[in-house]
Parts: C-alpha cells; sequence; structure tokens
C-alpha cells in the first residue's frame, strides 16, 4: 500500500508533455521524483528520504485452449453472420468453413488445403471448395497461392490495431496493383473506387427474408418456453 503523499505514474503523453516544456529549477534528480509522484518538486537543499511508483497491470484473458484469442467484429457477429445462419442465408458448410478459418487465422492468414479442412470438419472436399468460393464472393476471404487463405481483417483479426492496419493497408495496395495490371489505362479515380469494392472492403451480403414457416417438431422433441 502506497503511503500518504505518493502517487501513480502518469502515462499521458499531454502530461509528459507540459513536464518537459515546464522551467527546470530544481535538481534534476529532484524532477525525477517530482515526475514519477506528480508532485512539487522538494525544495532544494531538503533531501528526499524515499519515494516509490506503483505499477498495476491488467489481468491477462482467459480463453479455452493455448491459441490465444482473436479480434472479432461484433456487428458481423451479430448483424450480419447470426442473421445469414438464422435465415439459411448461408448454409451449413459455409458457415462451418467461415468459423473455422476465423478460429484458425494468425494476423489474417492460415495455410491449409481443402482437403484438411474437409477432413476436419468431416464434410466433402467438393463442398469446402464450393463454400471457400461464395465466402470469398462476399468478401469474407480470399484464396491466394499454396494453400493460402486470407480472412478478412475487418471482420476477424488476431494481432493487434497497428499490425492490422499494416495488413489492411498492403491488401488495399495489393488491389490497386492488380487492377493497374489488368486495366492499365484507368484513371487514378476509377482505380480508387474499384478497389473500394474489392477485397478487404466488407459489404455484407443482403439477408433472406425472415423465415414465415417454423421447423416441425418431432414427437419426442419439446419447444422450449421463452423466458
Amino acid at each position: 500500500m502506497a503511503v500518504p503523499g505518493e502517487a501513480r505514474r502518469s502515462t499521458s503523453k499531454g502530461r509528459r508533455s507540459a513536464d518537459r516544456d515546464e522551467a527546470v529549477s530544481t535538481s534534476p534528480l529532484a524532477d525525477s521524483f517530482a515526475k514519477a509522484l506528480e508532485r512539487t518538486p522538494p525544495k532544494p537543499g531538503r533531501p528526499v528520504q524515499s519515494a516509490s511508483v506503483d505499477w498495476k497491470y491488467r489481468a491477462s484473458h482467459e480463453v479455452y485452449g493455448r491459441g490465444g484469442y482473436s479480434q472479432v467484429s461484433n456487428d458481423f457477429l451479430s448483424e450480419v453472420l447470426a442473421v445469414l445462419i438464422a435465415r439459411h442465408g448461408m448454409s451449413p458448410a459455409q458457415s462451418a468453413v467461415l468459423v473455422f478459418c476465423m478460429g484458425r487465422q494468425r494476423e489474417g492468414r492460415l495455410r491449409i488445403t481443402h482437403v484438411k479442412i474437409a477432413r476436419h470438419l468431416g464434410i466433402e472436399r467438393a463442398n469446402v471448395t464450393r463454400a471457400l468460393g461464395r465466402l470469398e464472393e462476399w468478401h469474407m476471404v480470399k484464396r491466394r497461392a499454396n494453400s493460402l487463405i486470407v480472412v478478412n481483417p475487418l471482420i476477424c483479426f488476431k494481432g493487434h490495431g497497428d499490425l492490422q492496419q499494416e495488413v489492411l493497408e498492403q491488401l488495399r495496395q495489393d488491389a490497386k496493383a492488380a487492377l493497374r495490371k489488368h486495366f492499365p489505362e484507368m484513371e487514378d479515380d476509377a482505380v480508387r473506387e474499384a478497389a473500394g469494392e474489392s477485397f478487404p472492403e466488407f459489404r455484407p451480403p443482403a439477408a433472406p427474408k425472415p423465415r414465415t414457416r417454423q421447423l416441425s417438431f418431432g414427437d419426442n422433441d419439446v419447444e422450449e418456453q421463452a423466458c
């Protein structure tokens, strides 16, 4: 426990900038203690008996498994994925392949063959290939050479924000370079507009209308009452 007079060290950039701009009228050692304790430096000639700085760290996330966790868009989960699954806008294979890729990606990427995905999910390889094709049309994933799959960093990304911005910028530059390669005479404004409609820019697919018929229940099935 800190004794009276102690204070926590500030991490504010504005505070540190203001401290640097203040005129130095005391010894460097006294100023160092003052910045650490956020209080007026002791008068010159008066010895400092003791000082301390407390550091408090946030608890780390606790998750299942050893692979850590990814940042996932809550809006994508609730407004896009949940709605598509509930209204049969996505097939079971499509949703399973997407969730698998989201869970396995590192920095937005995973290297795996269609066969291995099929074996893990217990479905046919052809279903995995068709599912990836539709997910790619929706800009949820993108297939690259050498069995590389890129999960759209705007919906799911394992890594800090600076790294995500680097990956996004590279993907956008790749989209512009591809347009330049195939359409060398395209104007700069047209290239920017077309690149804005390419991966990784995410535009969710239109969800089907709400279902008007409920699933039928068997003789042994009981529908639970709403809480």
